[in-house]
């Protein structure tokens, strides 16, 4: 019975259909095995490289692993689609390299503080199963002659010889106009970024932010494959904000009338209310966190961000 032939039809049929299908959901399996791969590469920051140092012995970045993810974030529906397309673009680039084409590499978020630019790199290097390296601005500073733009120089030889998103914090800092700046060193640091930007070859997402979009370096702008705004958050953003940030905690809430106690600040100042929130809860043994919870700490917040200046208007 080892001649196939002289099985009768039926069965002959029977067992190519049992291949096809044990062939195909073979393919499958390994196909979602190495997709898996490159989504949880590893991620330990333990045996990487020691970082670079400033000129007084100083680390000029930070390695962690990310455990941030993009649906923890509350964004405007093109911001999230812009981001979407990013990662896609990152995670097929050799399908993208076969026709000559590159990912987009370099992004500029744009926004007020606390409107979610910094988290946005966390959450991007955590979708890529990479590390985020972030720059030490306070390291990066110097009040010597030539250490910043050494120290810059460092930081992206560094960032070109690993695998990680890399988060640069206040560009602006280093990238303003440099017409408007009677500082010489800090014009030959704008220079300077500038062309290490231009020569930056890694595959590597590069995420810029700045709070000051304005005081950019008009030639910094040209830089950047892509350019996303931030904004305070919206009501309807607001409510979306308020369910992720309190889904741990039972609420009583009337979400429009909190919504409009919250407008005008920032994603980072209503989850600090919403940690307020949280803590009198705990601390109190109430049962859950009501509307007048968070509406007097919104307005506890706001009068003393109006006397630190903060709402000038």
């Amino acid at each position: 019975m080892d001649d196939e032939s002289a099985l009768p039809a039926a069965v002959r049929a029977a067992l190519h259909r049992a291949h096809r299908q044990t062939a195909g959901a073979l393919t499958e399996q390994l196909e979602q095995a190495a997709a898996s791969r490159v989504r949880r590469r590893p991620m330990s920051v333990n045996n990487l490289a020691p970082v670079p140092l400033s000129d007084e012995e100083v680390p000029l970045v930070t390695l962690s692993n990310p455990t941030l993810s993009l649906d923890q974030l509350v964004l405007t529906g093109q911001t999230a689609a812009a981001l979407r397309e990013v990662l896609n673009e990152q995670r097929h680039r050799s399908r993208l390299a076969a026709y000559g084409l590159r990912p987009r590499r370099k992004l500029l978020l744009a926004g007020p503080s606390g409107t979610g630019k910094t988290r946005t790199a966390e959450a991007l290097a955590y979708a890529l199963g990479i590390p985020l390296l972030k720059i030490r601005l306070s390291a990066v500073v110097s009040s010597y002659l030539g250490q910043t733009a050494r120290h810059i120089e460092r930081i992206l030889e560094y960032a070109e010889n690993g695998s990680w998103v890399v988060s640069f914090d206040e560009i602006d800092l280093f990238a303003s106009e440099r017409e408007d700046s009677d500082h010489g060193e800090m014009r030959r640091v704008s220079t300077i970024l500038l062309q290490q930007f231009e020569e930056y070859a890694a595959d590597n997402l590069v995420i810029a932010t700045t709070n000051h979009g304005a005081a950019l370096d008009s030639a910094m702008w040209r830089r950047f494959d892509e350019v996303l705004v931030y904004k305070h958050p919206t009501q309807a953003q607001i409510a979306e904000l308020l369910e992720i940030k309190l889904r741990k905690f039972p609420t009583k809430i009337n979400k429009e009338q909190v919504s409009r106690a919250l407008a005008g600040l920032s994603h980072a100042e209503i989850e600090a209310i919403c940690q307020d929130a949280m803590r009198k809860s705990v601390l109190s043994g109430a049962k859950n966190i009501n509307t007048a919870d968070l509406v007097e700490s919104a307005a506890s917040r706001k009068k003393r961000y109006k006397e630190a200046g903060k709402f000038q208007n």
